[in-house]
């Protein structure tokens, strides 16, 4: 039995990316063209923030360092997320490959990680700012900033591939219709041929470790909760 099970497991090659459930084909051509505005918008608005970090040495500072690489990795998500589902709604080509959808997946979930521990850095920035303002360059200065946001960049991996390795376990034998502009971890889970209840529960206790870990760790002042409260209701926001 269990080697007949085997058999079946990854036997869908391909995805199909619906997009936005309901749109009617007349607004396709319209949709593509307000999303391919959205990207050169941020590509271009991101790239001006990375050229004017390296050009003008008097924003090479912590705080700059931080907005230079949510800069980074604002490119980095578009690119990955946008120009697929921008094919699908101008070209009709929504299929994309199973792994290469898998592939998507990681980024996509490694960039919305990835933003949640740089706010994570900007608030502990900013409360060495406000509480030890005097202290406040010694305490971060732009090689303590370099390394914190390095750390980022290669743990951030770390919560993604978990999650990843979850998913690789299901079979998928049957529906290959993806209802979202793109490759999220738990609608490619409502596709397995198995119950995926104890993998989305697996992925949603990595996601509020990855989201609340960092700020409870940080919570014995009051007041730094309430800097904080806005920057995780973002985090929120971007990254449900």
């Amino acid at each position: 039995m269990l080697q007949a099970n085997e058999t079946t497991v990854s036997v869908v090659t391909e995805f199909f990316i619906v997009g936005f459930p309901g749109l009617q084909p007349k607004y396709y051509s319209l949709m593509a063209a307000f999303l391919l505005c959205i990207y050169i918008a941020v590509i271009t608005g991101n790239s001006l923030i990375v050229v004017l970090f390296v050009i003008e040495r008097s924003l090479q500072k912590p705080m700059y360092i931080i907005m230079l690489s949510l800069s980074l990795s604002d490119i980095g998500f578009c690119t990955v997320a946008l120009p697929k589902v921008i094919s699908r709604y101008w070209f009709n080509d929504g299929y994309i490959g199973f792994y290469v959808c898998l592939f998507q997946r990681q980024l996509i979930h490694y960039f919305g990680t990835l933003n949640s521990l740089i706010m994570m850095i900007m608030a502990l920035d900013r409360y060495l700012v406000i509480c030890y303002p005097l202290r406040y360059p010694v305490l971060m200065t732009n090689r303590t900033m370099r390394l914190l946001i390095g750390f980022s960049w290669v743990t951030a991996m770390i919560a993604p591939t978990i999650s990843l390795m979850q998913t690789v376990k299901l079979p998928f034998c049957g529906p290959n219709m993806i209802t979202h502009c793109f490759c999220d971890g738990t609608y490619i889970n409502q596709l397995a041929c198995a119950d995926p209840t104890l993998t989305n529960l697996n992925a949603y206790a990595v996601a509020m470790f990855v989201l609340l870990v960092p700020f409870i760790a940080k919570s014995d002042r009051v007041g730094q909760i309430d800097r904080c409260a806005l920057n995780i209701v973002t985090i929120f926001i971007v990254h449900p």
